[in-house]
């Protein structure tokens, strides 16, 4: 039985000699890595998608020991949530750095250009801010004394675009290192290793047609390799045929716009192949979307449990069983093209709305589990049963008598008391 682990998981790069081309770029990002140009500069890091910028992250910090603390698109990046973790991490020197063998931490903000919409509104000023405190923690010009630096760990920012209009305030403050298309003979020698690896027979024209049809997009090509292997036959040049070009990996909005307006379900999973969307966000950022898309009933019914079945696959498929990977697709793209009127062009929800939901729900939920530990605490119970079988009742004599001293004996202060008068139905 074949691995079931992606191969762009199982083969990704581990030290910086192992990432293929783009040798400028790996020159260039080791040597501000290790010099102090990173207390006065992030590096930015922009190039088509596929082509390493992550994997060069990933495999300097393995190989000069930094920890990575990082932050991808999946995550809301709002002013408040980027000040959350950048600004401790860029501030504070991490205890391990004394305590351990490692050169400490390093925050990775990756495609930054994915900010957008009101939910990460302030995410690019937040970012500046991180510089602007830099420049802003000088003592006083003497001889003696030295410029006190304010960031104490190296920030990398990563983007296939930068000259996007939101991010150009961000090249000013950061060294920019361009990564370009991978050569195709490198993919080539690539793959044949990994051909090597995994026992799999391939002409080299095979190999080349993959390498071509990724578009110097390296992680493309190892998907398409290892999609065509699944037969277990020797890959020839004919077998490449059915693969649809990829120029480019798709964000929120490519996905959602490529899913949505797709005629047919086999072009709507060329569209997911290419995503760079985390499945789970996939499958809510699709059920949001759906409505908006079908608007017959009976359509919109069938779409709903063709979805609901893609989520059971997600499930199964969790950490490794890869191999249902293509069911999942399948029924995804069954899903978007279940309506049979043409596509008109509507505003997309993204992201997800239960992610939004639970971002900004977050102060009430921390109040209610405080409130749950003191009555728990009273009645020595568990949070949960203090939630289900105790808020409700104390809630309610509340309201028939607010005179009742249950929250000097539970030791509410104001906010929880308020909380709890104030909240709905659990």
């Amino acid at each position: 039985m074949k691995d079931e682990l992606m191969w762009v998981e199982k083969y990704r790069p581990k030290r910086i000699a192992e990432i293929v081309g783009n040798e400028e770029a790996k020159v260039s990002f080791v040597e501000w890595l290790r010099s102090n140009r990173w207390r006065k500069k992030a590096a930015l890091l922009y190039g088509p998608p596929g082509v390493g910028k992550s994997a060069l992250v990933h495999a300097a910090a393995n190989e000069l020991n930094f920890k990575i603390i990082e932050m991808n698109a999946s995550d809301i990046r709002t002013e408040k949530a980027i000040g959350k973790i950048a600004g401790p991490a860029t501030t504070f020197v991490a205890l391990d750095k004394f305590s351990a063998n490692t050169e400490g931490s390093l925050l990775f903000l990756d495609e930054v250009d994915g900010i957008f919409g009101v939910q990460d509104r302030g995410g690019v000023g937040a970012i500046l801010k991180i510089f602007a405190q830099k420049k802003g923690r000088k003592e006083k010009k003497t001889k003696e004394r030295k410029e006190i630096q304010g960031s104490q760990i190296p920030v990398v920012l990563a983007a296939n675009d930068p000259d996007l209009r939101k991010l150009r305030p961000l090249r000013k403050v950061c060294h920019l290192i361009r990564f370009r298309k991978v050569r195709i003979p490198l993919i080539v020698v690539l793959l044949q290793k990994i051909c090597l690896m995994e026992h799999v027979t391939a002409g080299f024209e095979a190999l080349e047609a993959i390498a071509r049809n990724s578009g110097g997009d390296v992680r493309s090509a190892i998907n398409d390799l290892q999609t065509l292997s699944e037969g277990g036959e020797a890959l020839r040049v004919q077998d490449v045929a059915s693969l649809h070009p990829r120029n480019r990996s798709f964000d929120f909005a490519d996905t959602l716009k490529g899913v949505f307006s797709a005629k047919s379900s086999q072009e709507a999973m060329s569209v997911l192949n290419s995503t760079t969307i985390d499945f789970d966000s996939l499958v809510l950022s699709i059920h949001d979307n759906l409505p908006l898309r079908c608007k017959d009933p009976v359509e919109l019914g069938v779409a709903y449990d063709l979805l609901s079945k893609a989520d059971v696959f997600r499930g199964r498929i969790g950490l490794e069983n890869w191999r249902l990977l293509k069911y999942f697709f399948s029924l995804i793209s069954q899903a978007t093209t279940v309506s049979s009127q043409p596509f008109q062009p509507f505003d997309f929800i993204f992201p997800p709305m239960r992610i939004i939901a639970l971002f900004w729900t977050k102060g009430k939920r921390v109040t209610l589990e405080a409130l749950c530990a003191k009555i728990g605490a009273r009645c020595h119970v568990s949070r949960r049963s203090a939630k289900l079988d105790f808020v409700p009742f104390i809630k309610a004599i509340l309201k028939e008598d607010k005179s009742a001293p249950l929250g000097a004996w539970f030791q509410l202060d104001d906010k929880e008391m308020g909380h709890l008068m104030n909240m709905g139905r659990l």
